[in-house]
């Protein structure tokens, strides 16, 4: 993009958020700072590597690189942005939330963007940023890898979101596993709010025949079709098979397009972003200049025809409240058949482990049971916790509130443009909001005293040549009891701290209809300037961006 458009673009954008703040439109506050970013970031394009975690996007890029630069894993691993970018030799830079910035050996990479060297982001990166000369191809592009969505971290989820804005390009990843889901379509249909440079990677292709990823390729450019009226290009990936015929393809038709047209593809993405922006504050614009048509004694009438007693506080307040009550009742019973599923498993596992540790245990009953309580402790909580941070059931139950609350949100927008359209005659774009699921802190796990009493106080009348066996029975029987124990405790903990998120979720869909509600009223019955100076604004704006 030459200096004169870029001028004329940022000279657009700040018009929007002069208007914005003089008619009240906050529901437009989040993207235009997102627009105005991008345009500020004029260095490199952004490829977001984006998709559901375990669908292999670090993989991906390490295969891309031919170099495994980037930490993988069975659980979630990616918890921060780590951007990569052509450089002379191998480099990694991390810049903290405070605005520092340390460079790193590439080897502790991981310490800084993995869940277990950076455990929800404690160290406070923002992001890091990799230099390898694998890129060199393609240097007028920055390739980013971001956090699993729908993983049970709120920080992995909200970082990507966030993200959204500042992409240019996307690889959206999806495993060859399964088809597109639901949930991915929905991130897919958020992503194109910002940017229409969407490919499609369909990963561990090693896995499956021939005639499986057919179906799946159909299957997902089918749903694409449907929901966007648009075909995108999709390509097949393995970092196991192949992987450098795929590379090749890569390079070919997703990365040096992008690079050899950068500035066209620049101003070409900025533009779509910004005319989105246009479309949404010109709507809200026309909402004020119909209004400001009409008699002062007629605005109340009109305000009240399309403030329906169906968008009013109280009546939506009641009928969220109404959707939320019914998931929490399925709750505890739901959590508590997925964790229990696991307790066959775990029991015989920790009953093997018991009987090759005990013959190393020694000293008198008080020691051997400190020994089988420290034992206990670590094995059974490192077995909880691992399906605590693998479990998908707190996310699965999550986004079926999510889901609902949509459907709602989507319905409440449809009548309000109905409304609008049947008083006023305006087809209002009324922004969306992305509902965020919140952090889920995991329950302790906790192992009680092996006696109830204080009998092994009292040590020194229990010989161990004599009573040895007796005990090792004990501790054996007290296994089951203690899983049991640990697992109704978690049912309880995940139960407490879901159906509090369902409670976050209700009131962000509720803090976003009531916010919307009260801005169309205030465009609704406030005067703006008269019909002349709106309309005014509508044409300028338009003027502008006609000629971007």
């Amino acid at each position: 993009m030459d200096g004169r458009s870029l001028l004329q673009a940022k000279e657009i954008l700040a018009d929007i958020r002069s208007l914005c703040d003089a008619f009240g439109l906050y529901s437009l506050g989040k993207t235009v700072r997102s627009v105005n970013s991008f345009a500020e970031q004029n260095q490199y394009i952004d490829v977001a590597v984006l998709g559901q975690f375990k669908a292999g996007k670090s993989s991906f890029l390490n295969g891309l690189l031919n170099h495994p630069l980037l930490p993988v894993g069975d659980i979630p691993v990616t918890s921060v942005i780590s951007r990569l970018r052509f450089g002379a030799t191998e480099k990694a830079t991390v810049t903290f939330l405070d605005g520092t910035a340390r460079e790193v050996p590439i080897d502790a990479i991981s310490e800084y963007v993995s869940e277990s060297g950076n455990p929800e982001n404690t160290k406070h990166v923002m992001v890091v940023d990799i230099e390898t000369p694998q890129l060199s191809s393609v240097k007028a592009l920055r390739l980013v890898d971001t956090p699993g969505l729908g993983s049970v971290w709120k920080h992995n989820t909200e970082t990507t979101m966030e993200w959204f804005p500042e992409t240019g390009g996307v690889l959206f990843i999806i495993s060859a596993e399964k088809p597109i889901s639901e949930h991915e379509l929905q991130l897919l249909q958020e992503v194109y709010r910002y940017s229409p440079q969407i490919t499609l990677v369909i990963s561990k292709c090693d896995l499956f025949p021939e005639e499986h990823l057919q179906k799946v390729e159909k299957f997902t450019a089918d749903v694409l079709k449907s929901a966007f009226d648009r075909d995108f290009p999709i390509i097949r990936y393995s970092a196991r098979v192949g992987t450098q015929d795929y590379n090749s393809r890569l390079h070919r038709e997703v990365f040096q397009p992008l690079a050899q047209n950068r500035d066209a593809t620049y101003a070409s993405i900025l533009r779509y972003k910004i005319s989105t922006l246009v479309d949404s504050c010109l709507s809200y614009l026309e909402i004020a200049y119909r209004t400001s048509l009409q008699q002062e004694n007629q605005k109340n009438r009109i305000r009240d025809a399309i403030i329906d007693e169906h968008l009013n506080g109280p009546f939506i307040r009641r009928e969220l409240l109404l959707i939320i009550g019914s998931y929490k009742g399925k709750t505890r019973e739901s959590v508590f058949e997925y964790l229990n599923s696991f307790r066959p498993d775990l029991e015989a596992r920790l009953k093997v482990d018991y009987e090759k540790a005990f013959p190393a245990w020694k000293g008198n009953l008080y020691s051997l049971s400190r020994q089988y309580e420290d034992w206990l402790n670590q094995a059974l909580g490192s077995e909880l916790k691992a399906i605590l941070l693998s479990e998908e059931k707190s996310f699965e139950l999550l986004i079926s509130v999510k889901k609902h609350l949509s459907f709602y949100l989507k319905s409440f927008r449809e009548r309000l443009s109905h409304n609008l359209l049947e008083v006023l005659g305006v087809e209002a774009k009324i922004e969306e909001l992305d509902i965020t699921v919140g952090d889920l802190k995991k329950p302790d796990i906790s192992i009680s005293r092996s006696f109830d009493s204080h009998l092994d106080l009292l040590w020194f009348l229990f010989p161990m040549f004599l009573f040895r066996g007796v005990f090792h029975r004990y501790f054996y029987k007290l296994i089951a009891g203690e899983l049991e124990k640990n697992i109704h405790r978690l049912t309880s903990g995940l139960t407490e701290r879901i159906n509090k998120e369902m409670d976050n979720l209700m009131a962000q869909a509720l803090s976003y209809m009531n916010d919307e509600v009260r801005m169309i009223e205030n465009l609704l019955v406030e005067s703006k300037g008269g019909s002349d100076y709106i309309l005014g604004k509508i044409n300028d704006v338009k003027n502008k961006f006609e000629r971007l």
